[in-house]
């Protein structure tokens, strides 16, 4: 059989009606064992239409350490490049509190940049600042779920950045397999107990991208009166705001109104 009989029919040629490719695009550098961070970040920006994003991983090792951390920028910029190549992004997201702390967020953004120069960069920690800063907290109860070492990159950065830590509780879980687990019910009530313990606090921060927090912000601020600040509350906040978006979006705690 010749190959113009096993070829069949001609191809007729259609027009290709394409969208405009409008609306936001994200993308996100998450942790390769994170089963959490990506989902409750696009739980925040939700309610915005119109707002995709595109995740990428990073190696990360089972237990965090700020060692284990630090080695995460080695495979920033290969991530990077692996976001949606040849489309345009709107801003890159690194979904890693603690690990931003490790690698230093200049670091972060130069290692980005090599990939995928002049996108807007956005890290929770520093979203967690300004974040903070809008709501004029400066005296805040901290809570986590690391070791008390990795832990300590994110009172030290806050403390480094004006914001008195007033107190720090943490689950002293290892890493991400633990941390994923960890409740609304659960995160709920530490929260309430970390507020009631710390007179003089004006917010509680609630720190790691590796907790689901869309749930539980505006149960803590209805029981406590105070605004709570979370790591991917914050970062979904910080990458709408940097994008000129100004939609105020209920249940998602003070910050977001």
């Amino acid at each position: 059989m010749s190959s113009e009989e096993r070829s069949g029919p001609s191809w007729s040629r259609l027009p290709a009606g394409l969208a405009p490719g409008d609306g936001l695009s994200v993308g996100m550098i998450a942790l390769a064992p994170d089963r959490v961070g990506v989902r409750d970040f696009e739980a925040f920006l939700a309610p915005v239409p119109d707002v995709a994003v595109f995740a990428t991983r990073v190696p990360m090792a089972d237990v965090v350490t700020p060692d284990s951390l630090a080695a995460m920028r080695e495979h920033l910029a290969e991530a990077a490049a692996r976001l949606v190549p040849g489309s345009p992004l709107a801003a890159i997201a690194f979904s890693c509190t603690s690990g931003t702390a490790a690698i230093g967020i200049e670091a972060v953004r130069a290692a980005i940049g090599e990939a995928r120069p002049g996108v807007p960069v956005h890290t929770p920690i520093e979203a967690g600042a300004k974040a903070l800063e809008a709501l004029g907290a400066r005296r805040i109860a901290l809570l986590a779920p690391y070791l008390e070492a990795t832990g300590g990159l994110i009172a030290d950065y806050f403390e480094a950045q004006g914001i008195e830590v007033l107190s720090r509780a943490t689950f002293a879980l290892d890493g991400d397999r633990q941390m994923n687990r960890v409740t609304p019910a659960c995160l709920i009530e530490a929260g309430r107990g970390c507020i009631a313990a710390t007179p003089g606090a004006q917010a509680l921060f609630i720190s790691c991208t590796g907790l689901a927090t869309a749930q539980v912000v505006q149960s803590i601020e209805d029981a406590t009166g105070l605004p709570v600040v979370t790591s991917n509350q914050a970062l979904a906040w910080d990458v709408l705001r940097g994008c000129g978006d100004m939609t105020k979006i209920e249940g998602r705690g003070r910050l977001f109104r």
